[in-house]
Order: C-alpha cells, then sequence, then structure tokens
C-alpha cells in the first residue's frame, strides 16, 4: 500500500486531482486463475500494482536492459538452492542446458517470458501477477504459454492473476473468473457465450516417425554431441502436421548397476553368463525426448512417452537421465526412480590424475592451465580424455563407437560433463 492510498484509508482523504485511482482486485483461490482484461489504457497495469501492493504478491518484471546481457543462471540469487533453481526453469518449460547458459538476450520472446515467470516463482510464493503476459507474442506461443499459465497454478496450487486485452487467449486460460477494467471500476464478467475450455494437448496426434526426424531436434538436446546408441523405435507428436516433438527408443545397455537391484534377473552377472539375448528381448531404453522450445511447459514430453510406452512390447523400459531430477515428465508418464548410476572408472581415473596435477575438471576448459603442464603430462592426459569420451554402447548387437577422436575443446567439455555423470535410472514396468 503506498502513502497516499494509506492516508485516503485511514482519513477518508481523496486522491489528489489528476491522480487516477486503481480498481479494487482480489487474489483467486488457490490453484485458480484471475484473468484482467479491458483495451490498453484502461487501468490494468495501475490495478495489479496495487494488489500486488496491498498483498505483497510477486510479480514477473520484463526483464532489465542490464539481465538481459547476464547468463540466464545469473539472473537467479546466488543464496537459492541450485535444484531449486533448476527444477522452476524446468516447470516453466526451459529445461534446457544450453539455454541456461546463454545471454538472456538470446532468448526468444516466449522464453523470456518463460524466464520472467520463472524468476516470479522460485521461492516458492502462494500467488504471482503477471502483467500482459502475451505482450509481443505471436498467437500461437501465447496459446501456449496461457496452458503453461494454467497448468502450473493448478500443479503447483497457487493464485494466478494474469492481464491481456486477448479475448481469444481466454478459452486456453480457462480463468476461474474474469474482471474487466473500466478505470477505477473492476467490473466481473463471464466468458464469452459459447466459449469452452481449449488445451492445445489436446490438438496434438501421436505417432511412429523415422530416425531422420530426430536431425533437425538433435541440437536441443543437452548430450547432443553424442550419438544415440541403435535406434529400434521412434515417435513423434505433430500439430497440424508440423512436428513438435521425437522420442528415440532402442536397445539397452549390457550392464547397469542399478539394473542388478531393480531388476535381478537381468542383472550383470546373469546377462555375462549368456542373458544377453534375453535381456535384448525384454528391455528397451528411453534414449532421448526432445520437444520444440516453442512447446516446451505444455506436458507434451509426458504425452509423448506414456504414447511410447502404450506401443510397446517390451515388458521393461529403462531410461539414464541427468535432466530426471529437475524434470517430472518421466515419472508422470509412467516410470520410477530406481537408482544413480555411478561415475564410470576412466573418469575416476582422470579425476585422480587431476587431483596429482594440481587442477580441477573445469581446467580441462581452461586453455592456459593445460599449457602448464609438460609434454609427458598433456600426452598421459590427453589419452585418458580419449577413453572417457569415446562413446561405446555395448547391446549385444555389436559395438557402436563414435566418430573420429579430436583434440579440441569440445571434447574437453564433455569430459568436464562427464565427470560428473551420475544420471538417475529410470524404469518402467508394464503390468500383466
Amino acid at each position: 500500500m503506498g502513502h497516499l492510498e494509506y492516508a485516503g484509508r485511514v482519513f477518508g482523504a481523496p486522491p489528489p486531482p489528476g491522480r487516477p485511482r486503481p480498481a479494487l482486485l482480489a487474489l483467486p483461490a488457490p490453484g485458480q486463475c484471475l484473468a484482467v482484461t479491458g483495451p490498453s489504457g484502461a487501468g490494468k497495469t495501475l490495478a495489479l500494482n496495487a494488489l500486488a501492493r496491498r498483498t505483497g504478491t510477486p510479480a514477473a518484471r520484463p526483464l532489465t536492459r542490464q539481465q538481459l546481457a547476464r547468463p540466464v543462471l545469473d539472473l537467479f540469487e546466488p543464496g537459492l538452492p541450485s535444484p531449486v533453481v533448476l527444477r522452476t526453469l524446468a516447470k516453466t518449460g526451459l529445461a534446457d542446458v544450453t539455454l541456461w547458459l546463454q545471454a538472456a538476450r538470446t532468448l526468444s520472446m516466449g522464453e523470456r517470458r518463460r524466464l520472467e515467470l520463472a524468476l516470479a516463482l522460485v521461492r516458492g510464493p502462494r500467488a504471482v501477477i503477471l502483467d500482459e503476459f502475451d505482450a509481443h507474442l505471436d498467437l500461437v506461443t501465447a496459446q501456449a504459454l496461457a496452458c503453461t499459465l494454467r497448468r502450473l497454478a493448478r500443479e503447483q496450487n497457487i493464485s494466478l492473476v494474469v492481464s491481456t486485452h486477448r479475448e481469444e487467449l481466454l478459452p486456453y486460460l480457462m480463468p476461474a473468473g474474469v474482471t474487466e477494467i473500466r478505470g477505477p471500476e473492476a467490473l466481473a464478467r463471464p466468458l464469452a457465450p459459447g466459449a469452452r475450455p481449449r488445451d492445445l494437448l489436446d490438438e496434438f496426434t501421436f505417432e511412429r516417425g523415422r530416425l531422420a526426424d530426430y536431425g533437425p531436434f538433435a541440437r536441443w538436446h543437452y548430450a547432443s554431441a553424442r550419438r544415440p546408441g541403435p535406434v529400434t523405435d521412434v515417435f513423434v507428436a505433430r500439430l497440424r502436421q508440423e512436428i513438435a516433438g521425437v522420442a528415440l527408443l532402442g536397445m539397452t545397455h549390457l550392464f547397469l548397476g542399478p539394473r542388478n537391484l531393480a531388476l535381478p534377473a537381468y542383472a550383470s552377472g546373469i546377462v555375462a553368463r549368456g542373458g544377453a539375448a534375453r535381456l535384448n528381448q525384454d528391455l528397451r531404453l528411453l534414449q532421448r525426448v526432445v520437444i520444440h522450445p516453442r512447446w516446451r511447459g505444455l506436458g507434451l514430453a509426458t504425452r509423448l512417452v506414456r504414447h511410447a510406452l502404450e506401443q510397446l512390447s517390451a515388458p521393461y523400459v529403462e531410461c539414464l537421465a541427468e535432466m530426471g531430477e529437475f524434470s517430472g515428465f518421466l515419472v508422470r508418464a509412467g516410470f520410477e526412480r530406481r537408482g544413480r548410476c555411478k561415475p564410470s572408472r576412466e573418469a575416476g581415473r582422470l579425476m585422480k590424475s587431476l587431483e596429482r596435477l594440481g587442477l580441477c575438471p573445469e581446467d580441462l576448459l581452461n586453455a592456459d592451465a593445460l599449457k602448464a603442464l609438460t609434454l609427458a603430462e598433456r600426452e598421459r592426459l590427453d589419452r585418458q580424455l580419449r577413453g572417457l569420451c569415446r562413446s561405446r554402447i555395448e547391446t549385444g548387437h555389436g559395438t557402436l563407437r563414435g566418430g573420429p577422436l579430436r583434440l579440441d575443446f569440445e571434447r574437453r567439455r564433455q569430459a568436464v560433463m562427464r565427470l560428473y555423470c551420475c544420471p538417475e535410472y529410470f524404469l518402467f514396468e508394464r503390468q500383466p
């Protein structure tokens, strides 16, 4: 509450001449959305600002010029737990490692709106206000964001207040109430006659695809530098004939530590003694799930994976996912968390070598630190990098090896990632 508002309330003093009086709004119930409408200049922003001050509700603010110049992750307060920050980004449709490291100015307008929302949600507020959430967005992107907002309000059980001047977005928001602002008046009104809830998810179709469908999507996967293993099944999500997401499934790894406990009948010892044929018959591996950035945050990955699981005949499907800790779509699709993989032996040997050299893993990305090593030390380190970065997936159907190894920054970046790589092990068990 501002000082003028306080004085006016306590002493009944009228607002000074020429100062507009904001319309009075109230927060909706938890899990619901209030849509505030009205033409430009009607007083929507004034009313939302007054509501934010009166209730202490955080608002999603447009990114400043200084914020746009900084990396996405750098915009969050340092004291916040990193897992909380990453989960919040994933919930708002920004589960993209490459995007997290980029300057915010490189994001599309739709991604900027999602980032502004994540910054408002990261502390777990009970309510959030978004003024003109669809500003500068094309209609389809605005519809997708409206569906994301509706889902977040329901799943996070928060009170959401949004303003828009585009009536066509209301069926996608499906607010519990609509308030039209006319200067100092806030008039509650129903949706337009005949308006029905719209969910973009219901407009997608799911079908089998081809491996070539994955090509345009590979750059959006955090492991894009590594080729997927042998692929047996491809599924795609389409919207009006345009591919919006791809899921790849294939032969699983012969030996996985978490599997020894989760599926004792397919433990490493049994597979090594001739059980590979049964393993390859009964198990599949979910290798990649990539959704086009425009359609993230809708729940499309959950629907796509669920469809794929329904179409497969294998009784078990495994998935190893670094992003699984921060994005919950695998669990929503039917998987269970059943363990975590340990770092590889090659990673352990490289880590010990770095310690002996007085280096930390991040020094692999520092050319000056590597130049300080002797020739013999660099050669030994390079051999270990080769061993760690060589892609080797044993499936019982031959061995797939990666392409030519290069002594470049990309391979060193892969090594740093694999040193810390302890992906979660997810398992789907088909019910008899």
